[in-house]
């Protein structure tokens, strides 16, 4: 493998705007391109070219995608830039003639679940098949998604095609698998968009320090300056805030640092960068204006405002980024990354512990027992609001997103909720279809395993009577209250499109400058009666809610498949999945369950009882679902936590 193999192109500014021609020419010309871009782009500029290129050949292309609702959406995709003039096969139900089918050419949609049921069929399947181009397409889904399963397709698409043709795009530098790939392309570059990956594939390491009061946070600052002297590369101090800013200015000697407060120090700041070494640059607040290029240490004298600004900041160090997958002989600089962090900035814990978890980076143990003692904290108090459970934890037994905003904590009023039965066998109407496997429905009936006759409930007629008193109440303006934020905290009452009125809870609000509190503010709310459904509201659609009412139970629960998680190992269902199942079940519908255990206003049983078929096979059968042994252990271990 020559020097030249890998080539590195730089596009995270928005002043360089050539890198969707530069991805085009790539694919045109048969080379291999990694794509690295925000998590919030659409990763789909392949498209276009790709779309070009199979018009003017007759090879077989191979687009592997992660989730069934991403097929869709690219099948769209191409569909509309090919307007029929290539073929696009999708395999949904496995055949006779699927070998066949691989052999023709144009354009293969699969996701990995899809491709790897095909060869499980047949080993032979794939033989004689050539594949000019394997599209990995969210390479970082597919390896969240996939699993063992993705390590195992490219192993078979390797025999096929020792070195072909790659596209991959990604949100995240996966290092190792990003390198294992380019070893298999043909002609590779790497195009990274987003500043702060791009950093981290030049070699960044983040190091982060927490203090207690602003002295230990200016010595925590000292320290760093004289391990990485200012004098030897290039630095550059971003401050959170103009307090911050101020103070940097009163505690740093004066002729160690250039300050920029605007538009007016440009030309100090043009000849700053066209020093080798020098003064601290100097930056308060976040400057969209500022176009630095050439910093070689990047200190964050605590967070910006929002994640998104912090990713940002890291342009700075474009110019500097070494291309780490050519080999040569020369020293590199090293780019080094310091962020201090107060009390206050530490609310972005979360977002660094999961970048740096995603990335490899080595994270101290104080880092992580901090992060531990926030999300205890926060726990503890969504416990005290009875805020949602997160929905993870209740389909998987488990969460591993360190920013996840629901709760995790259980306590003992999760399990001992007298109106939920425990187990026995229930009669419920199917309320909402949320997914596959997961239902709001109240309650009708109830048969323990020990009886032979129903216990009849009576949720029907009591919600009927509560919808008759909403109604009537509400109907006299002078009861009709926006709530406080204070208020929020309570069980509240939603007024519907069609002068109807539902009971609510309130499960987050965001972050208030300060009062008054204006009515378009959005929160979050949930459903207690007609549905379990979680969605957005307006604060001037909630009104306060007597408290007599407040205390009634809510009519409404959720009644999920224990360990079913959806077929394609995907994190959560798919809209297009669940409208499959509507031939199965029926809104309204009337059904019955075994209660295998209970948590909360959540009822998990076994199966679904239907007429003439069994629900979980046909989950299996339509490849919406499967079952996980180590999900129901989980879910059964999560239960019993509260009983102790």
């Amino acid at each position: 493998m020559n020097d030249h193999t890998y080539r590195l192109v730089h596009a995270q500014l928005p002043m360089i705007s050539s890198s969707e021609d530069l991805l085009a020419k790539q694919i045109f010309a048969g080379a291999s391109v990694v794509l690295v871009d925000a998590a919030k782009a659409k990763l789909d500029d392949y498209v276009k070219p790709l779309g070009q290129m199979l018009e003017k050949s007759s090879e077989s292309v191979l687009l592997l995608v992660a989730t069934r609702q991403r097929l869709q959406e690219l099948r769209g995709q191409f569909e509309s830039e090919l307007g029929g003039r290539q073929e696009i096969y999708e395999v949904e139900h496995l055949v006779d003639e699927a070998q066949l089918l691989l052999t023709r050419n144009g354009l293969w949609i699969m996701t990995t679940a899809q491709l790897a049921e095909l060869l499980e069929q047949s080993q032979q399947l794939l033989k004689g098949v050539h594949l000019r181009t394997v599209v990995f397409d969210g390479l970082h889904k597919l390896q969240a998604y996939g699993g063992s399963c993705f390590q195992a397709l490219k192993l078979e698409l390797w025999k096929l095609c020792s070195t072909p043709q790659l596209v991959v795009t990604s949100s995240l530098w996966l290092a190792a698998e990003m390198r294992e790939l380019l070893q298999h392309a043909k002609q590779p570059s790497v195009l990274i968009r987003e500043p702060l990956e791009a950093a981290v594939y030049g070699g960044l390491q983040l190091r982060v320090e927490l203090s207690e009061t602003l002295t230990e946070q200016l010595q925590q600052l000292v320290e760093y300056l004289k391990l990485a002297s200012p004098k030897q590369q290039r630095t550059l101090i971003y401050c959170s805030c103009e307090s911050d800013f101020q103070v940097l200015q009163q505690q740093l000697p004066k002729d160690t640092y250039l300050l920029h407060r605007g538009r007016q120090d440009m030309n100090r700041l043009e000849h700053w960068q066209q020093q080798l070494t020098g003064k601290i640059l100097l930056l308060r607040a976040y400057s969209p204006e500022l176009l630095v290029e050439n910093v070689q240490s990047l200190i964050h004298f605590n967070m910006p405002a929002t994640w998104s600004q912090f990713r940002r900041s890291f342009a700075v160090l474009k110019n500097q980024i070494p291309n780490m997958l050519l080999a040569t002989t020369e020293q590199q600089q090293q780019l080094h990354s310091l962020i201090l962090l107060n009390k206050e900035s530490q609310r972005m814990l979360p977002q660094l512990l999961e970048f740096m978890q995603q990335h490899g980076q080595p994270v101290a143990k104080e880092l992580s027992t901090a992060h531990a003692q926030l999300q205890a904290i926060r726990e503890a108090t969504l416990v005290s609001r009875q805020c949602v459970i997160c929905p993870m934890l209740l389909l998987n037994g488990r969460c591993l997103k360190p920013t996840c905003q629901y709760r995790h904590m259980l306590s003992a009023r999760d399990k001992n909720c007298g109106t939920v039965p425990r187990a026995g066998l229930i009669r419920f109407q199917l309320l909402k279809i949320c997914t596959p496997t997961h239902f709001a429905g109240r309650l009708l009936a109830h048969r323990s395993s020990r009886e032979s006759s129903w216990l009849t409930l009576p949720t029907q007629p009591q919600y009927a009577d509560l919808q008759e008193k909403l109604n009537a109440y509400y109907d006299k303006p002078e009861h009709c209250v926006v709530p406080t934020l204070e208020e929020l905290q309570q069980i509240c009452v939603r007024r519907m499109g069609n002068s109807s009125y539902e009971r609510i809870c309130v499960t987050f609000v965001p972050a208030v400058a300060a009062p008054p509190v204006r009515g378009d503010l959005t929160v979050r709310i949930r459903y207690l009666d007609s549905s379990t459904v979680i969605c957005h509201a307006k604060l001037s659609e909630l009104l306060v809610c007597p408290l007599a009412w407040q205390q009634i139970e809510p009519m409404a629960l959720d009644v999920r498949l224990i360990g079913w998680l959806p077929y394609n190992g995907e994190e959560i269902w798919q809209s297009c999945e669940t409208a499959a199942i509507a031939d199965l079940l029926q809104h309204g519908g009337i059904y019955e369950a075994r209660v295998y255990t209970s948590l909360a206003h959540t009822l998990f049983v076994d199966e679904l009882q239907l007429e003439t078929v069994s629900y979980a096979e046909q989950l299996h059968r339509l490849k919406l679902g499967r079952f996980d042994v180590e999900a129901k252990k989980r879910l059964e271990e999560l239960v019993s936590t509260t009983d102790k």
